[in-house]
């Protein structure tokens, strides 16, 4: 190979290796470029998702305001409607519940008289006497019975007797219809109970009449 043949080849070789570095520079300001561009692109991205986030979270958070109020809203409805058919409800039942009372009133004075009853005597109504106790005997459990019965009923609305015997009389819970005079007694005890009072839950349903010692 001669001089001349070497000069072209090592010129065509430099020109070469010039070439591929001015690609590699093009080509990695290229990709930085890129690069930059797709940052860019990506933070303005994280902006529009955090601008998108912040308002859900305001959406949010005026939602659950929103959801308490009308919380606390369907609460105090809800209550005072309760009050109110509480209300109505006792003023409602209560004509009927004292329609229990004096029915109970009856039984009871009817169940006393069969127990207190005694047969006609007499040496021809032996066997008149052995048939009445067996008739008022029947009578008598089935007047007991429809009695516990009715104190049952009345024990389910919370209604129960009100205690007067030996305790000082009570204007709340009593009315004196007559007085008594005992003097081992102190004043203002009940004496006899006349007539039952019944309280229905804390509240007086009706009134116990009573005899009261007055000195």
């Amino acid at each position: 190979m001669d001089e001349t043949d070497k000069t072209r080849l090592l010129e065509e070789f430099r020109q070469y290796l010039d070439a591929t570095t001015v690609v590699e520079e093009e080509t990695g300001q290229t990709d930085l470029f890129s690069l930059f561009g797709e940052l860019a692109a990506l933070r303005t991205e994280v902006r529009t998702e955090s601008r998108q986030f912040r308002t859900a979270l305001d959406t949010i958070g005026e939602a659950h305001e929103w959801l308490r109020n009308s919380q606390e809203n369907l609460s105090r409805t809800v209550e005072r409607f309760q009050g109110e058919f509480s209300t109505l409800r006792r003023d409602t039942l209560r004509p009927a519940l004292l329609d229990l009372l004096d029915l109970h009133d009856r039984l009871s004075a009817g169940l006393d008289a069969l127990r207190n009853y005694r047969p006609v005597k007499g040496w021809f109504r032996i066997k008149s006497r052995r048939e009445d106790r067996r008739f008022i005997e029947s009578i008598r459990e089935g007047q007991g019975m429809s009695l516990r019965r009715l104190e049952e009923i009345l024990a389910r609305h919370e209604i129960r007797p009100i205690e007067v015997m030996g305790l000082p009389v009570d204007p709340h819970s009593m009315k004196v219809l007559e007085l008594d005079r005992q003097p081992k007694l102190e004043n203002g005890v009940v004496t006899a109970e006349l007539r039952k009072g019944f309280l229905w839950g804390d509240e007086v349903l009706r009134l116990a009449e009573v005899r009261a010692n007055k000195l």
